[in-house]
């Protein structure tokens, strides 16, 4: 068998040709079933060029969950530019994360079944708490919540969100990914319609913690 040639390629071109690789061989198999000697393959490169690279498996995996979470953080800020009602939010909201979770099972590699290491797990962790952030700022900005109200609410939708897209990837046909949808949606629209919309409240998103503002005496 003859051994993978590689052509002369920029250091930081051969970087991204080999991120991208690597990110759907492991979105495909998985990180215990991948090698570094797949990863070579698939860009056709020897494994000493992809260590020059990558010091580790785990280093490289490390980044290409870096990879999928960036994808997802754009997906959460671009809600923000969205029409639509609250419940057209919420649904293509899901499934836009079900379709990011499960584009070549990537799904796998964030929710736990994947975690190899305290490093992975922390990233993992991270990931999800960066997008629960930039959730919880797009509530804020239709939403009368204090800034506390919005983190947890934002957790708790990433979360829901991940069980919705499981269960989306397990469904056996539309007819009940439609209705896993229909029903999630209707249960997140019914919690977060229970908070005023920012215009009718005419009000800034105080924290929860902060003091009330003083009144003039003038006007009690």
């Amino acid at each position: 068998m003859s051994s993978p040639t590689t052509s002369r390629m920029p250091r930081e071109q051969r970087r991204s040709q080999l991120l991208r690789l690597a990110t759907e061989v492991f979105t495909e198999k998985g990180y215990q079933a991948t090698s570094m000697d797949d990863i070579a393959t698939a860009a056709g490169v020897t494994k000493p060029v992809l260590y020059q690279h990558f010091r580790s498996k785990e280093a490289l995996y490390v980044e290409v969950l870096d990879v999928i979470g960036e994808a997802m953080l754009v997906e959460v800020r671009d809600m923000a530019g969205r029409g639509g009602d609250a419940e057209d939010r919420v649904r293509l909201g899901l499934r836009r994360f079900y379709e990011l979770m499960s584009l070549k099972n990537s799904l796998r590699l964030f929710t736990g079944h994947e975690v190899v290491s305290d490093e992975v797990k922390e990233r993992v962790t991270r990931i999800l708490d960066e997008m629960s952030i930039e959730l919880a700022g797009v509530l804020l900005s239709y939403r009368a919540l204090s800034t506390g109200q919005a983190r947890i609410l934002g957790r708790g939708l990433i979360g829901i969100a991940q069980t919705t897209a499981q269960q989306l990837h397990d469904a056996a046909d539309d007819e009940e990914r439609d209705e896993i949808l229909s029903t999630v949606t209707a249960v997140v629209v019914d919690g977060l319609t229970s908070f005023a919309l920012v215009e009718q409240t005419g009000t800034e998103h105080a924290d929860a913690d902060d003091p009330a503002p003083e009144q003039d005496a003038s006007h009690p």
